[in-house]
């Protein structure tokens, strides 16, 4: 239950982050009220995305139709879940970013792909990949 209200309260938060920062200037009733109605609904069919098609789609589709290459260092499946990964990322937050603020579109994302397996496989390839990026930045 906790975690609910923590993951209800972030979309929350950004809602309102959005329609905070569109109350800016002249009153704009598409940017301040049509814009951010759009940018729900959205959100919730991606979320419904999320739970029934994304894990579906990936598990049983994509992934069993990838062979693996042998001698490589990383295996062609995480590879191919990670260019889904970021493809996801780009289209979520391009669409939301029209629609009032890109961090809709990333949250959403990243959301979309936790539903995919028990041992939280697509956390540890999305790790994986962007580590030597993630070092970088940080130093």
């Amino acid at each position: 239950a906790i975690i609910t209200a923590a993951f209800v309260d972030d979309i929350l938060s950004l809602i309102l982050f959005n329609v905070l920062f569109s109350l800016t200037g002249d009153f704009d009733v598409m940017a301040t009220v049509v814009n951010p109605i759009i940018g729900i609904v959205f959100m919730g069919v991606a979320m419904i995305g999320a739970v029934k098609f994304w894990p579906k789609f990936i598990n049983q589709v994509l992934l069993p139709r990838i062979r693996d290459v042998e001698g490589s260092k990383v295996s062609r499946k995480d590879e191919v879940l990670f260019f889904l990964m970021v493809l996801v990322l780009l289209v979520y937050a391009t669409v939301t970013f029209f629609l009032g603020t890109h961090l809709w579109g990333c949250f959403i994302a990243g959301m979309s792909f936790a539903c995919l397996s028990k041992d939280h496989h697509a956390h540890h390839v999305w790790v994986k990949q962007t580590k030597r990026v993630t070092s970088w930045m940080i130093r």
